[in-house]
């Protein structure tokens, strides 16, 4: 049965009637009598506080803040009540209330921090959040957690993810994500709701989120519901911070690598936030024999402003630019994400809340060798979306989420070499959709979230895809639960994956009629399991069946000049791939030791022209430890180990001997084997890193000291095959013979991953 056709089947099944009956249920249930609603927020800045727990301490009533911080407890009887509200990092805080028949109670709060290594005792109420979301396959990262991991220079939102079980990178010298055996470009990534495309800088050392401008982090590593789509994998869902709305504060760090700034502050009846960072690398070492001629920066920012009561206007940018010009052999490479948008949010009363979205996103390559008359590529990626989301707070029971989103895209590809096109392709395609999915209680143990997206493409033979989706949670006990999820996914936009050449920058191609969308169903079944507020368990199995991955392969000749460009049938071939695995995770969150372990098995295989291999970043086993200690309250030590299992290569079997008419020399050929049949050696990596904290003239300084690759592992890379030359007066094949008959036999090097880097730095406030 084909995907739509099980899309059809499964929206017949239990989409249509489920969700009608769910939603009438629910809107009995809203007539009943007094509810309670408000924000919770930060004391010290104003900003929201996402997933804050609310609950009633004389009765089972409770639930957690959304993303704005809001909250309802719906259906109260009237009476005396103590409503408890409580942060991970926060002082608990409880308040006596009163209500009255038929009120409409207005409660909100703002929490002190509490010193997260200091805190030894229960978080009451804290599984509160546990209970009332379906988590399956997420993890959730805040600022504090990113800074407590050693990095290269500075925090990085990727490189932390990649600790997380089922969160693997290509290689060290890249952060594109590939979760649970899916390409890159299969994870949807948002930064407050913009699409960003490729979004890391070059060497793979930084992504483009600056850490001291990002609220959270939220990973949706598989089964997620229908108000995300157009990706089969992932969604990593990144909330820029708000800004302090109470007073101005700025902060800074200069390390080996770049210099960043933050600044934020109120404004009229709201808050701003910039940040701005730059990399150094084309400046320190000019002039010498190190000059590398390579830079980058961000500049990322947030700004809203409240509007009366029950209105917030707020817009987000993003700019950044990769600079490479190589002036001796005349390569330049320039490449950037630039994003802005615009939303607003509407409370039309304490049960309905809507966020309207107008966003512009844009990614840029230019890629040159030789000059205006050598190799020259350009190509973009312009995006213009509109989105529509609404959240119906219908009872106690029942949530019901909706909305509508539109994409008008652009894309343009074009290649050139010697003043002639290569290649050249362009795009206009319009992509849409319309979801809706509820949150309901069935009885007290046991949870459902029922959801359907139909997305809608203009360019694909057929225009309409349907997308059902489920999610189920069922309580064992109040900290014990069993998760489960199962979905149909579609991607209409894609980077052509290449598994014979490795990959330096990823170009997006829409899909057209001559190839079909890709496509995925997921089934994902988890564990999860507290002790206390400080320690957390989390099992998952999943399944992931792919098809219509889009694959590059060159079969041109020599001489051949144009690439077919009629549709995007010419330039690729279509396979299809499966990925399964279990994941292990165990965290940490309280005390002066706090921190993560996960461990990994998985395998992610490849179908294409009537072959199956594995995929070039499967691994089998990967084992993660990350954790901090607090020493005292002047020194914190941090550390991150990995041990993974070799990713797969083509060995070669042997080579022969070519024999060109006329030609003076013999060729040597290799003869490639399985492809992917082979493992480079096993891969582990320590960093360690120390942070020192102080204060000058009252303002907070850290000084920070981080090796990566402590004990100078000598990590494969690549193995290339080099061939010598019986002329050249050079010993090629390391036996102190110079230039004989077999010196241009194909001679198997390694090139090294990351050696040991020792990195210093400074974080201030100002």
């Amino acid at each position: 049965m084909s995907i739509r056709m099980q899309g059809k089947f499964l929206m017949t099944s239990w989409g249509k009637n489920s969700l009608i009956l769910i939603l009438l249920w629910g809107f009995i249930q809203s007539q009943e009598s007094n509810q309670i609603y408000g924000f919770i927020t930060d004391q010290s800045s104003g900003e929201a506080l996402i997933g804050a727990n609310v609950y009633l301490a004389e009765t089972d009533r409770g639930t957690a803040t959304n993303h704005d911080g809001y909250f309802v407890l719906s259906a109260i009887p009237r009476g005396d009540y103590s409503v408890i509200v409580s942060y991970l990092g926060y002082s608990t805080l409880t308040k006596r209330i009163s209500l009255k028949g038929g009120d409409d109670f207005e409660f909100s709060a703002a929490l002190i921090v509490t010193p997260i290594e200091m805190s030894n005792i229960e978080v009451t109420g804290e599984e509160v959040d546990r209970r009332v979301n379906i988590q399956i396959s997420r993890n959730t990262l805040n600022m504090r957690q990113l800074k407590n991991v050693p990095q290269l220079g500075e925090a990085d939102l990727f490189r932390t993810l990649q600790s997380l079980p089922g969160v693997l990178t290509e290689s060290e010298f890249s952060t594109g994500l590939i979760i649970r055996g899916g390409n890159s470009d299969q994870n949807l990534i948002l930064l407050d709701g913009i699409t960003v495309y490729n979004p890391s800088h070059v060497g793979g050392f930084f992504s483009n989120f600056i850490v001291d401008a990002i609220k959270e982090a939220d990973l949706l590593k598989g089964g997620f519901n229908a108000e995300y789509g157009g990706r089969l994998s992932a969604v990593l869902n990144v909330r820029s911070r708000e800004g302090n709305r109470n007073r101005f504060q700025g902060k800074g760090s200069i390390s080996l690598l770049s210099a960043q700034t933050t600044m934020e502050g109120p404004i009229g009846k709201g808050a701003w936030l910039m940040s701005a960072r730059r990399t150094y690398f084309d400046q320190v070492f000019k002039g010498t024999s190190f000059h590398f001629p390579y830079y980058f920066y961000d500049l990322q920012g947030h700004i809203f402003q409240d509007v009366g009561k029950n209105d917030r206007i707020s817009m987000s940018f993003y700019t950044g630019k990769d600079d490479l010009f190589w002036d001796e052999i005349l390569l330049k490479g320039v490449w950037g994400n630039r994003t802005l948008s615009m939303n607003y949010r509407k409370f039309f009363n304490t049960k309905l809340v809507s966020n309207w979205l107008l966003a512009k996103s844009r990614f840029d390559i230019f890629f040159g060798l030789g000059g205006d008359s050598g190799i020259n590529e350009e190509d973009y990626i312009d995006d213009l979306t509109f989105r529509s989301d609404w959240t119906w707070f219908a009872s106690q029971d029942a949530q019901v989420r909706f909305g509508m989103e539109i994409k008008d895209l652009d894309f343009v590809y074009s290649s050139s070499f010697l003043d002639s096109t290569i290649f050249d392709t362009r795009s206009h395609p319009i992509e849409g959709a319309a979801y809706i999915k509820t949150k309901y209680w069935l009885s007290k143990k046991l949870m459902i979230e029922p959801g359907l997206r139909v997305n809608y493409y203009d360019k694909a033979a057929d225009h309409w895809f349907m997308d059902p989706r489920f999610g189920m949670k069922y309580l064992l006990t109040n900290d014990r639960y069993i998760n489960f999820s199962t979905g149909i996914y579609h991607q209409f936009m894609e980077t052509i994956q290449d598994d014979f050449n490795p990959k330096i920058l990823d170009a997006w191609f829409a899909i057209d009629t001559s190839v079909n969308p890709a496509s995925a169903v997921q089934v994902v079944l988890g564990y999860e399991e507290y002790f206390g507020s400080s320690y957390h368990v989390q099992i998952e199995t999943y399944y992931k069946d792919m098809k219509n991955l889009l694959t590059f392969v060159d079969t041109r000749s020599t001489v051949d000049e144009m690439i077919p460009d009629e549709t995007l049938d010419d330039l690729v071939d279509v396979g299809d791939g499966y990925a399964y695995g279990f994941e292990l995770f165990f965290e940490k969150r309280l005390g002066r030791l706090n921190g993560w372990a996960s461990y990994a098995w998985s395998l992610s295989r490849k179908k294409f022209h009537g072959e199956e291999y594995y995929t070039n970043w499967d691994r089998r086993h990967v084992f993660n430890f990350i954790g901090n200690y607090r020493l005292n309250k002047k020194w914190d030590i941090n550390g991150k180990w990995t041990y993974q299992t070799g990713q797969p290569y083509t060995p070669i079997l042997g080579y022969y001997i070519e024999r060109v008419p006329d030609a003076s020399n013999q060729v040597y050929r290799t003869i490639p084997g399985t492809r992917n049949g082979g493992r480079y050696p096993l891969y582990h990596r320590l960093d360690l890193g120390a942070v020192w904290h102080t204060k000058v003239k009252g303002k907070k300084m850290d000084l920070f000291i981080q090796i990566v690759n402590t004990y100078w592992q000598k990590n494969v890379f690549r193995y290339v095959y080099q061939f010598g030359s019986t002329q050249n007066g050079v010993d090629d094949d390391g036996d102190k013979e110079i230039d004989e008959a077999d010196e241009g036999r194909p001679q198997r090097r390694v090139i090294n991953g990351l050696p040991i880097i020792p990195s210093i730095g400074v974080s201030f406030e100002f």
